[in-house]
């Protein structure tokens, strides 16, 4: 055995722990990177009511988070869909688009597929709300398609990011 593969064994498992220790330092990403459902349009806080519940929504969450003592964030937006946006369209760019760049499908952790799963059931029996959600360490996303319940035509998508 050549002193150049005794050298490499040796050194190998440290160049793996560095490797894997990179992957865990991973800066999170933010909703500015994810991305964005093809023809889908944002929804403006100071223009639109949802936007405006979305920006309510994280400085509440950020209140919260501040006299417990814990970090982490919430960040949201929402978006207008075409009407021919169907759940499935929309699960499947997310999906392929998501698990492409590291992102797991469910919540992560023992429990995330069982969540899953029980979302896919609840999507199947509802046409006016769907949920499905992806974790890469310690993120979770949440992407929902949500009907106008006035106007069942009219499509939303709300994009909810936790960090943690």
């Amino acid at each position: 055995m050549s002193l150049k593969n005794v050298s490499l064994r040796r050194i190998a498992p440290f160049i793996l722990m560095v490797l894997v220790l990179a992957a865990c330092g991973a800066k999170p990403v933010t909703i500015a990177d994810l991305p964005v459902y093809p023809n889908a349009t944002a929804l403006n806080p100071g223009d639109d009511p949802i936007a405006d519940t979305l920006v309510e929504n994280m400085a509440q969450d950020a209140q919260i988070r501040t006299s417990v003592g814990v970090g982490g964030s919430v960040e949201q937006k929402a978006f207008s869909l075409p009407a021919d946006a169907s759940w499935d369209a929309l699960n499947k760019f997310f999906t392929d688009e998501l698990t492409g760049n590291g992102w797991e499908a469910g919540m992560g952790g023992p429990g995330g597929n069982i969540a899953g799963d029980i979302l896919n059931q609840v999507n199947a029996d509802n046409d006016l709300f769907q949920t499905t959600m992806f974790s890469k360490g310690k993120q979770v996303l949440t992407i929902m398609r949500v009907a106008d319940p006035v106007d069942p035509a009219s499509l939303y998508l709300i994009i909810s990011l936790s960090t943690n």
